[in-house]
């Protein structure tokens, strides 16, 4: 069994006639954490949802095993849990209806606990902040990844809206998620927690512009080139 959960090749975006992500490769194993960096408007967000299957692409792509391209919702599901930076939902469910939707009740039931929304469960989601509407979404996606090894967990800013105790906590699962041998791919605008990370990939402009471990990607060199000031280390 290939040790590569998520793997991209030549991998382009092109929307109303722009491109915005160009030929971009990039790889993730099982146990990796994997942060896509770079300033706003570099195509992360885009290259996360390109990752995820769900806009028409160029290139190869091979997530969990499967094309996520091609293959049917239920079969990408089992595979593939990505969680977007703004979560919407078309209807004001009730926090605990989300449980049911991802189909594991009890185990979104628990991840509300860990990311301390447990007792926001009978409320509607129109009732809560912004941040604890994505920490319930946060909940009902890691959730649905039921058996991690082998699988791809995908978030966009997953700390942004969150209070720091929440932040915290969902850092601790993305790492427990990576140790039971999940590939874990998360956008973050967060350097320090990039430079924690197994590898890191730096966008600009939808082009790659490094990747590699995070101080062959983050030198001051780089990050200069790519947010225009000495951020950081």
């Amino acid at each position: 069994m290939s040790e590569t959960v998520i793997r991209a090749l030549g991998l382009g975006v092109e929307i109303n006639g722009r491109r915005l992500i160009d030929g971009v490769s990039l790889a993730a194993e099982r146990g990796q954490v994997v942060a896509v960096v770079g300033p706003n408007g570099a195509g992360k967000t885009t290259l996360l949802r390109a990752l995820a299957g769900l806009l028409p692409t160029v290139g190869e792509l091979e997530v969990g095993g499967y094309d996520p391209r091609v293959i049917d919702p239920a079969t990408c599901a089992r595979t593939r849990a990505y969680c977007a930076q703004k979560p919407l939902s078309a209807w004001d469910y009730r926090v605990s209806d989300l449980g049911e939707i991802v189909g594991d009740s009890l185990g979104y039931a628990d991840w509300l606990a860990k990311l301390h929304l447990g007792a926001f469960a009978d409320r509607r989601l129109s009732e809560l902040s912004g941040g604890e509407q994505k920490g319930a979404h946060l909940a009902m996606t890691f959730a649905a990844l039921t058996e991690p090894f082998g699988s791809a967990l995908i978030l966009d800013e997953p700390a942004a809206a969150l209070d720091l105790g929440r932040q915290e906590s969902v850092r601790q699962a993305i790492l427990a998620f990576a140790h039971a041998g999940a590939a874990c791919i998360v956008a973050t605008h967060d350097l320090e927690f990039a430079r924690l990370c197994d590898s890191v990939v730096v966008l600009a402009e939808g082009r790659l512009l490094a990747t590699g471990q995070p101080a062959a990607a983050l030198t001051p060199g780089i990050i200069a080139e790519a947010w225009g000031a000495a951020t950081g280390r």
